[in-house]
């Protein structure tokens, strides 16, 4: 039996996701589609604009079959630590076949070419990276630069997101020796960052749907200066920011020399950012810091299941054979946890709980906590 994986965000869930998974199991003759899913933050550094929830059971009616989160520590982090973390997951799972991922061309074999270079990394790529970022190149700009001198493969393979990450996905299946086999879908309609109105037969992007929702306000969501307060706090009392993963001594040094003239997270970006520091590297690194997201090396102890069509229960009757702790009701599985996990879920429900508390001071609401949900079931 085939069963399918893909890593996703679903920031919202959008008929172009819907159109992946029904793709992808078509693709691997597939029975079951098996979502990694962040949960309540993305990469990008900010917080999902609808809660995980309300985003599992909207992936759950498109089409997929079993939905697990991906935990907080992997999801705020660069392409490469939050594909190495989806695959962790995926390879954990002792049921996952296939790997589907969407790019700009449909074409994997560059992809293969470029990670397998990467996975070797020689000294001449690295003095390379180094040379164009002192040149003041942003990290991702000067590793592509290198990577398409050294390796001779035109920057064309990994000059989009999506490119990116597939890249990413297969450095990650190979430096893990993983069976896993992967596959790519040539992605439709907008680009990835594309905000525009889009064409009515196009598939409309994730950051244009969001866009509409905010104008519209007839959704209730969340955006990034909800945490501005919350963040301020943590970086104002924060006593060691270079213990966080993704935070150097230079921009340590930024954030504490701007930090008197804090007032708003957004505007506080702009002001950290320089030539060589990403926009989304900064958020990610205060939000890492919010949660206390220290340099430690990627593990994947548990996998929470977050939603599953009744159909898809045969596979978790095989969690007994996952490599890691397959959690379904908190109040059970968390006391069974060795000290290293619980160290990381701990980050988890923190970062879970302070949406739910954003969320509800936001609306008004009373919403449950993460001990009070039990996995969605369709």
């Amino acid at each position: 039996m085939n069963v399918v994986g893909i890593i996703a965000e679903y920031n919202p869930f959008h008929k172009g996701h819907a159109y992946q998974i029904q793709k992808a199991k078509e693709q691997c003759g597939a029975e079951f589609a098996v979502v990694v899913m962040n949960g309540d933050f993305v990469q990008r550094g900010e917080p999902a604009i609808f809660d995980k929830y309300t985003r599992t059971k909207e992936a759950l009616w498109g089409g997929a079959d079993l939905i697990f989160e991906l935990p907080v520590r992997f999801g705020l982090s660069s392409a490469g630590d939050f594909a190495m973390g989806g695959i962790l997951a995926l390879n954990a799972l002792p049921f996952v076949t296939h790997l589907c991922f969407g790019t700009e061309t449909g074409d994997l074999t560059p992809l293969l070419q470029a990670a397998s270079f990467l996975c070797d990394e020689p000294d001449s790529y690295r003095t390379r990276v180094k040379h164009f970022v002192k040149q003041g190149i942003l990290y991702p700009k000067a590793r592509s630069l290198a990577l398409a001198a050294e390796s001779g493969l035109p920057t064309e393979t990994w000059d989009s997101p999506n490119n990116i990450l597939g890249l990413e996905y297969c450095v990650a299946l190979q430096k893990l020796h993983s069976k896993i086999k992967p596959f790519t879908i040539r992605r439709e309609g907008q680009g990835y960052h594309d905000n525009d109105t889009p064409a009515l037969s196009d598939f409309p992007s994730a950051t244009f749907l969001r866009k509409q929702i905010r104008k519209a306000g007839e959704k209730e969501n969340l955006s990034l200066s909800d945490f501005s307060s919350l963040i301020g706090y943590s970086l104002l009392t924060a006593k060691d920011l270079c213990r966080i993963k993704d935070i150097t001594p230079d921009l340590s040094d930024r954030i504490r020399n701007e930090l008197p003239k804090y007032r708003e997270i957004n505007e506080f970006v702009k002001t950290i950012k320089n030539p060589s520091l990403t926009t989304g590297r900064i958020k990610r690194s205060f939000f890492q810091c919010l949660f206390d997201i220290e340099k430690e090396e990627p593990v994947m102890p548990y996998l929470r299941v977050l939603g599953m069509k009744k159909e898809a229960s045969s596979l978790l009757s095989q969690k007994e054979n996952a490599s890691c702790q397959i959690l379904t009701k908190l109040a059970f599985d968390v006391p069974k946890m060795d000290d290293t996990a619980k160290k990381l879920f701990a980050k988890d429900l923190l970062a879970s709980d302070l949406y739910r508390q954003v969320f509800c001071h936001k609306y008004n609401q009373t919403l449950p906590n993460e001990y009070q949900h039990s996995p969605i079931v369709l």
